[in-house]
């Protein structure tokens, strides 16, 4: 959805994207299975049983976390909210909503979704062991099935904690805001019970450490940055969306424009905009026609030895939706396209011209202003 992030397949009409932090908790729980788990359940195999037992194992997980983020998504979109797609990152994955959901009941059945599927997927697990011992399957196999069951039944109940980001918390929110006829009272509440077992990994986390349980303090505490984080934003964008909800593009958007010529060389391109304006991108315009957006990492793309020979139209991306906003745009859907994309700013076009641009930053500066101004 980024460049950060790369399409791996789309599942029930939902593109699935992987991003590359994914690979690091891949490679952790990989590690912790090879050298840790799978030793202990079959000593009788070598190093290299392990490894292999370990390498299929991470990645029956994390089709379950994908099982399990699909339940989500198909629960929202059976209640007709828009899914933009699912990205599988550092510690499981996430299903970008174009929009919160309308009801506490909505928000109700797309929570449970979740956990359901995992225990679900951990009863199958569990089935399969029993039948895999009873058949004389090899221990190496039953190993797996049965750490998968674990497993799975461990994501579900975890993910019913009562705190927000977590399914629990997302269900202890529905019955707040059902409660309080407030969605934003109930996320800060949620969101508070959030952040409170957040601190609670974290220390568990280092108490795991100072005890000697290395592996189990890094994750602990892995975790708890992650959920304190993931409920700080999730409180911080829906407040967002409740105090900018309804200003357009226009009221925002830069109309004194800088832009470039297509022929420029990128090392007068660096010089002349890059280190004089500061922005990291710049329309690119050819006989008044726009053409693309140039940026920071378009130019690092290319060879430094080769900057004094290559244009700003050759390395340019070249003009796409990905890149364009309506001038009556809700700059939260601007702020949502620029979190979809990667870009940071967003052209604005009318009749075929470039009227303006609108950036993050300014998205960002007018939140906390009027943010200020309110007392939010």
């Amino acid at each position: 959805m980024n460049n950060k992030s790369f399409k791996l397949a789309t599942f029930f009409n939902i593109p699935v994207h992987i991003n590359f932090s994914w690979f690091i908790v891949l490679g952790l729980v990989i590690y912790t299975l090879a050298l840790g788990y799978f030793p202990t359940t079959n000593p009788e195999q070598g190093a290299a049983v392990h490894w292999l037992m370990a390498v299929i194992a991470a990645i029956l997980l994390f089709a379950s976390l994908l099982a399990h983020e699909l339940s989500h998504s198909v629960v929202a979109k059976r209640n007709r909210l828009s899914i933009r797609g699912i990205t599988l990152f550092i510690f499981g994955g996430v299903a970008h909503m174009e929009e919160e959901p309308p009801t506490p009941a909505v928000e109700f059945k797309m929570a449970a979704a979740g956990p359901l599927m995992s225990f679900f997927i951990s009863l199958l697990f569990f089935g399969l062991t029993q039948a895999f011992y009873n058949l004389g399957f090899p221990r190496t196999v039953i190993s797996i099935t049965n750490y998968l069951f674990i497993l799975n039944l461990f994501v579900g109940i975890f993910n019913l904690i009562p705190g927000f980001p977590l399914d629990g918390g997302r269900i202890l929110r529905a019955a707040l805001w059902q409660y309080y006829k407030d969605m934003r009272k109930a996320t800060a509440i949620a969101s508070g019970f959030g952040k409170a077992f957040a601190f609670f990994l974290m220390a568990l986390g280092f108490i795991s450490l100072f005890s000697g349980s290395i592996i189990s303090g890094v994750w602990f505490i892995f975790i708890g940055l992650f959920l304190q984080e993931a409920a700080d934003m999730s409180y911080r964008q829906l407040v967002m969306k409740k105090i900018l909800s309804g200003i357009r593009v226009e009221n925002i958007m830069t109309k004194i424009l800088v832009t470039v010529p297509a022929g420029i060389l990128l090392n007068q391109l660096v010089d002349e905009y890059f280190f004089k304006h500061r922005y990291t991108s710049f329309p690119v315009i050819e006989d008044d026609t726009l053409l693309g957006l140039v940026t920071l990492h378009d130019i690092k793309e290319v060879p430094r030895e080769r900057w004094a020979e290559t244009t700003a139209k050759e390395a340019m991306m070249a003009l796409g939706g990905e890149l364009v906003i309506d001038k009556k745009a809700d700059i939260m859907e601007a702020l949502s396209k620029m979190a979809a994309t990667g870009f940071g700013r967003l052209l604005v076009i009318e009749d075929s011209k470039l009227i303006g641009i609108v950036s993050q930053r300014d998205i960002t500066r007018l939140f906390e202003f009027k943010k200020e101004i309110e007392g939010g």
